[in-house]
């Protein structure tokens, strides 16, 4: 009962009858002279007792109401054991429901026109000399059933550029409830029944989208990638690019926007959801305040360019934190650099991994030291180089150790790789002190960072330099799926920091068959570099990656002999992770 209910009963309660007062047990006295007897005070006894124990009775029954239902939940937790908060409950692995795999892929380089600015730029023709060649596969099921795929232009509703398999007419049943993988997580050693379907050097002319279909109640296993090379014009040399899976919340590093530097991102959306972006911007002073980089609307099958520099002017280093509401979204830079008329290098700037403590990077080529100093002092070649860059997205300094792993195993850097990366702001270590070879990074600090690493090749001063940038990676996994461009040299940059590993490598050709694994054993703290067609032989168009042992890292290092074209690509991830998810539920 309320209060305010209580206080309007109570003046019922305590009003004698005919407006007078009677002592309980006494007579009224009678009127004298026939005059109304006088009224008598109440007794203050009477007044004190009726009101108390009008008041009692309803918190007596709220404090038994109370103790019944404690007895009644504390019966109920002994009869239920799930309404024991105390319970342990052990996660059980959910089984997700699958949809068709995206992976969205860019198009050629893009010239901006002019001054562009803004988030709708207008581009100039590209150089005659520019090839965009997409590279592409799907793999099949353990039984050699290969699952519908095929490479869409970005735009909805337009007709596949390249069918690499159709849809099975038979399609298989779905793998009983229960079982915790599909039978293509085991690594495959080319001696099973499975096999791919394979698109090599393709060449196309915008965004693509590779779509593989679902089938036996397994996500499908594809993964492509995009190579342009230029011979000349402002955008001469090397850019290359893994097609990546959408995602509503990535980071990407390693941008410029100071003079003669140019970035341009490329938001894309191949889901059928509108996706609204915001994008958070961190530079070398700080973080970056750009309202124009807020709700960001990109429609279902959509694609909108962002010149950086419109956003976030004279920015020698640039980090981007891309978050993404509604339909998920993937994100490439394209950063290239004019040094006057000489041509400076293009590159596609790829997601790193998000903010971590501990985190590594694959793939770092470093050049002849003398070499690398003659080239970077030259007037504005300065960034010419290579260096880590480390973004601390949050509010504290990070203590950062930067370990280097080569072919030699671990190498020295200036201070022991050790630095202080200040909060909210990118900060750069310098790599060209180390030795000419190809390194991994192991990032640690006290604090989550994000962080990747710039690379510059030349061949001599006055010449052309190309620049690429090396994202961190995660841990390798079971049957990566990789590429093998043609026209360029490809090799594997493999490194396992903490011990030993093994790294299996299945050669698949241009017909989708599989041939023999090969292994390559890590040792601990050593960057091994495998050429793919010295060890799968010439005819391998793709392959299969797959590390066991202690956590092992790569990615894909491309060149051109006879020239400065330098361009990493990170190996896909296996899609196992999105298999299942382990859910928990309390209190």
């Amino acid at each position: 009962m309320s209060e305010d209910r209580m206080k309007d009963d109570r003046p019922e309660r305590d009003a004698p009858a005919d407006n007078a007062a009677v002592t309980p047990g006494k007579k009224a006295k009678p009127a004298k002279d026939g005059k109304p007897a006088k009224a008598t005070k109440p007794a203050r006894a009477s007044r004190r007792k009726v009101p108390t124990r009008a008041r009692r009775w309803p918190a007596v029954l709220a404090g038994s109401t109370t103790a019944v239902l404690a007895v009644v939940v504390v019966a109920a937790g002994t009869v239920l054991p799930g309404m024991d908060a105390t319970a342990q409950v052990t996660p059980r692995p959910q089984v997700l429901p699958v949809g068709a795999t995206l992976a969205n892929c860019p198009g050629p380089t893009q010239l901006l026109s002019g001054s562009a600015a803004g988030t709708d730029p207008e581009f100039s023709p590209t150089s005659s000399s520019t090839k965009t060649l997409l590279n592409a596969l799907a793999l099949s099921n353990a039984d050699g059933v290969l699952p519908g795929a095929a490479v869409y232009p970005m735009e909805s509703g337009s007709a596949p550029l390249v069918t690499l398999s159709p849809a099975p007419k038979d399609v298989p049943t779905a793998a009983p409830t229960g079982s915790s993988a599909p039978a293509t997580l085991a690594p495959l050693t080319g001696a099973a029944k499975a096999k791919a379907a394979v698109v090599s050097d393709k060449a196309v002319g915008k965004a693509s989208v590779l779509q593989a279909l679902p089938f036996a109640g397994q996500n499908a296993r594809s993964a492509g990638s995009v190579v342009v090379t230029a011979g000349d014009g402002d955008l001469q040399g090397l850019a290359a690019a893994t097609c990546q899976t959408p995602s509503n919340d990535f980071w990407l590093a390693g941008a410029s926007t100071t003079v003669g530097r140019t970035a341009l991102l490329t938001l894309a959306n191949s889901t059928k959801s509108a996706a609204t972006v915001s994008l958070d911007l961190f530079g070398a002073a700080g973080p970056v305040q750009a309202p124009g980089g807020k709700s960001l609307v990109i429609a279902p099958g959509a694609s909108q360019s962002v010149v950086l520099s419109g956003l976030a002017p004279d920015q020698e280093q640039l980090s981007v934190h891309v978050k993404s509401a509604g339909g998920a979204v993937t994100g490439t830079v394209q950063q290239s650099v004019l040094r006057g008329l000489t041509p400076g290098g293009v590159d596609f700037l790829q997601p790193v991994e998000g903010p971590s403590s501990s985190t590594v990077i694959p793939g770092v080529r470093v050049q002849d030291p003398a070499a690398a100093a003659k080239v970077a002092g030259q007037s504005g070649y300065e960034d010419a180089s290579a260096a880590l860059e480390v973004t601390v997205p949050g509010a504290m300094d990070a203590v950062v150790e930067v370990k280097a792993f080569g072919p030699s195993g671990q190498a020295a850097l200036p201070d022991g790789g050790v630095f202080t990366a200040r909060a909210g702001k990118v900060t750069s270590l310098p790599l060209s002190g180390l030795p000419q070879g190809t390194y991994a990074l192991s990032v640690t600090s006290d604090s989550a960072v994000v962080a990747g690493a710039r690379l510059a090749n030349s061949t001599k001063p006055g010449s052309a330099v190309d620049l690429a940038f090396s994202p961190s990676a995660s841990r390798l996994g079971v049957n990566h799926l990789a590429t093998l461009p043609g026209g360029v040299d490809s090799s594997f940059a493999f490194t396992a920091p903490a011990g030993a590993a093994t790294v299996t490598l299945v050669p698949v050709s241009a017909a989708g068959v599989l041939g023999a694994a090969k292994t390559v054993e890590l040792k601990a703290g050593v960057t091994t570099v495998v050429d793919p067609a010295a060890l799968l032989g010439k005819d391998a168009a793709a392959a299969l990656v797959s590390a066991t042992g202690e956590p092992a890292y790569g990615s894909q290092l491309l060149g051109t002999k006879g020239s400065a074209n330098i361009a990493v690509l990170p190996f896909a991830g296996t899609g196992a992770e999105s298999h299942t998810l382990e859910i928990t539920t309390g209190y």
